[in-house]
């Protein structure tokens, strides 16, 4: 039976769990994010597929989160990354069953695409209950039991994904590349991306499995520019660069955009170990994924 999820919109308490998890930020209803007018459209060719599911934190949300879901504390909390933006009006806490290691199956009280809510951003889904616990019975896998759809209409129901062990330490889940063009719709509508507009040739959005923070518990920033490496296919060549400057920062979210100055096609882009720590202070090991095409 498919229960309704138990949520609640709170987006003013935001600011108040800035060191939680992306999936941590703020419970809240997906009907009540912004959409952007356009729906991406290179999207269409793409597979339905859950890329990540990250058991972030076990029996720890905090109790500032009873705020935002009055059964959040001392619930464990795992984000999901889709390789495409959901359609929020059919996200629902009951498309969602967690397998755990002894084979029990768990249903999910509640969900949010927030905080990474921004335009172009709906691929990352929290999932808050309880889920095993680790070590002796920890979630190792995810499955969507219910339509939940992609803003193209792509139907995610039946994919399935292994959940990342809770001490292991965040990694790539997603990028993809854009230039900031002045049709560009990132631009026009919602907050769009702060990378410096006279400076910046190409942007690569990486997305992570979860929250992460720097070593030092700050931002990521200017110390750790030279970690992101991007592999930018120009002519006949392949060279590796690094941004100059990181932005969509602040917003506690997984979503970082890398602004480059130098002109070509990002194909990949990774990340030395270890330069960020999730929730549970893991750090997280050399990673690395395919940069995608915006559009």
């Amino acid at each position: 039976m498919r229960m309704p999820a138990p949520l609640h919109i709170l987006s003013s308490a935001i600011g108040m769990l800035a060191t939680v998890l992306i999936a941590f930020g703020c419970v809240g209803s997906p009907r009540d994010v912004s959409l952007s007018a356009t729906v991406p459209e290179v999207d269409q060719s793409r597979e339905a597929r859950i890329l990540s599911a990250f058991f972030g934190l076990d029996n720890s949300l905090p109790q500032r989160a009873r705020a935002l879901y009055v059964k959040a504390p001392g619930k464990d909390g795992m984000p999901l990354v889709f390789s495409l933006e959901l359609d929020p009006a059919t996200l629902d806490a009951g498309d969602f069953e967690v397998t755990t290691q002894d084979g029990s199956t768990y249903g999910v009280e509640a969900v949010t695409l927030l905080p990474a809510e921004e335009t172009f951003e709906l691929r990352t889904v929290l999932l808050i209950g309880e889920y095993g616990n680790h070590p002796d019975n920890p979630p190792v896998s995810v499955e969507i039991v219910a339509d939940l759809m992609s803003r193209t209409g792509a139907n995610f129901k039946g994919q399935s994904a292994e959940v990342i062990p809770l001490p292991e330490g965040p990694t790539l889940s997603y990028a993809e590349y854009f230039t900031l063009a002045d049709d560009y719709p990132y631009l026009a509508e919602g907050p769009g991306c702060d990378c410096p507009r006279a400076a910046t040739k190409m942007v690569v959005k990486a997305v992570w499995s979860g929250g992460v923070r720097a070593l030092n518990g700050e931002e990521l920033g200017s110390n750790e520019l030279d970690d992101f490496q991007v592999s930018l296919v120009r002519g006949a060549d392949t060279i590796t660069v690094n941004p100059f400057q990181l932005a969509d920062l602040g917003d506690n979210d997984n979503n970082i955009d890398l602004c480059l100055k130098e002109e070509g096609t990002p194909i990949l882009v990774r990340v030395v170990a270890p330069i960020a720590i999730d929730p549970n202070d893991d750090k997280n090991p050399s990673t690395e994924v395919v940069v995608r095409s915006r559009w």
